[in-house]
C-alpha cells in the first residue's frame, strides 16, 4: 500500500486561444522552464470586482478579453420566464409590437391619437 500525495494544477488562457497546461505541483519548476509552455512566463491573472479571476497568456489575449466585455460583471437576465409559457409568448408579442410602434412613429409612418380626461 503506498499514498501519494499530489496537488494537481491546471492553468488555462480564458481568451480561448487554446493554451493549457496541466501538471503536479511539485514539478512547477520542470513544467514553466519546457520550452512549449513558455508562454507561463507570460501569465497574468486579473481579478474582477465580483470576485473571478481570468488568466491570460499574453498581451493580446488580455486586450481580447477586454475587447468581449470578459471582464464586465455579468448583468442579470432582463426575461423573467413565468411558469406559464403562454403568458411569456403573450409578454413577448406586446414587446414587438410596442417596438413596431414606436419605429413607426419615429419613421413618420404612425398615427398618434391624443385622448383627453
Amino acid at each position: 500500500m503506498s499514498i501519494i500525495d499530489s496537488q494537481i494544477r491546471n492553468i488555462t488562457c480564458d481568451a480561448g486561444c487554446g493554451k493549457e497546461v496541466l501538471y503536479d505541483r511539485k514539478d512547477e519548476k520542470a513544467t514553466f522552464e519546457l520550452p512549449e509552455n513558455s508562454w507561463l512566463r507570460t501569465t497574468r491573472v486579473v481579478q474582477t470586482a465580483d470576485g473571478r479571476n481570468l488568466t491570460y497568456c499574453s498581451d493580446v489575449c488580455e486586450v481580447n478579453g477586454v475587447a468581449t466585455g470578459t471582464h464586465n460583471i455579468p448583468e442579470p437576465k432582463k426575461i423573467v420566464e413565468a411558469t406559464n409559457p403562454a403568458a411569456v409568448a403573450l409578454a413577448a408579442q406586446a414587446a414587438a409590437v410596442a417596438r413596431q410602434a414606436d419605429q413607426n412613429i419615429r419613421e413618420g409612418s404612425g398615427k398618434i391619437q391624443v385622448a383627453t380626461s
